[in-house]
């Protein structure tokens, strides 16, 4: 039986650009800046202070819920009411935990508060360049700011995402289980029973 495969971030990116439909040959297919694609996209398509923003990001994901909507028939003569499920399209979202940084002119809360409610694209890294990372279009919204005294001020913010995201998966392959032995403890010394002559 193979072992289970653990994934950590180490080394995650995280990045904005505000879309421009006014950029030479936009399509609104785009999923990147300048319709780069997931697998030849770089941080240096987005905004230069998105460099910063992945520094103050604690936890970055995104999220996907699935739709629940489903069609009601009614009970008739011949059998009971049931509910059928209807697919539909799963809708993402793009979860942040940040430190906040008000404190510094271009940080993430001032680019979240400046473009609440636009439509950015993203980049989101697990592992440095390589894959596994996803990009895609999401609608900005703006961060808490603030809390108590003394303490590190952080904020959660949800970024619902305006479309499917593209992702690029590892390409890691499966290696074979390792086998695990384990010697097993020399037998212990058995006593000689001892016989006297009575």
């Amino acid at each position: 039986m193979a072992d289970a495969v653990i994934f950590q971030i180490m080394e995650g990116q995280f990045a904005l650009e505000i879309v421009d439909p006014s950029e030479v040959g936009y399509l609104d297919s785009w999923q990147a800046p300048g319709g780069a694609t997931v697998d030849t996209v770089t941080l240096a398509d987005y905004d230069p202070s998105s460099a910063t923003f992945m520094c103050q990001v604690t936890s970055g994901a995104l999220t996907a819920t699935a739709d629940t909507t489903t069609v009601d028939i009614p009970a008739t003569f011949c059998g009971p009411a049931k509910s059928i499920p209807q697919p539909a399209e799963t809708a993402y979202s793009l979860e942040l935990s940040i430190l906040q940084d008000p404190n510094v002119a271009a940080g993430i809360s001032r680019y979240l508060f400046e473009h609440d409610t636009e439509e950015a694209y993203f980049f989101l890294g697990f592992d440095g360049t390589n894959p596994p990372r996803a990009i895609g279009r999401c609608r900005v919204a703006a961060a808490t700011i603030g809390g108590g005294a003394r303490t590190v001020l952080t904020a959660d913010v949800s970024l619902p995402c305006s479309r499917k995201p593209s992702i690029e998966f590892g390409n890691a392959t499966d290696s074979e289980p390792v086998a695990i032995t384990v010697d097993a403890p020399d037998p212990a010394p058995q006593a000689t029973p001892e016989y006297t002559n009575a």
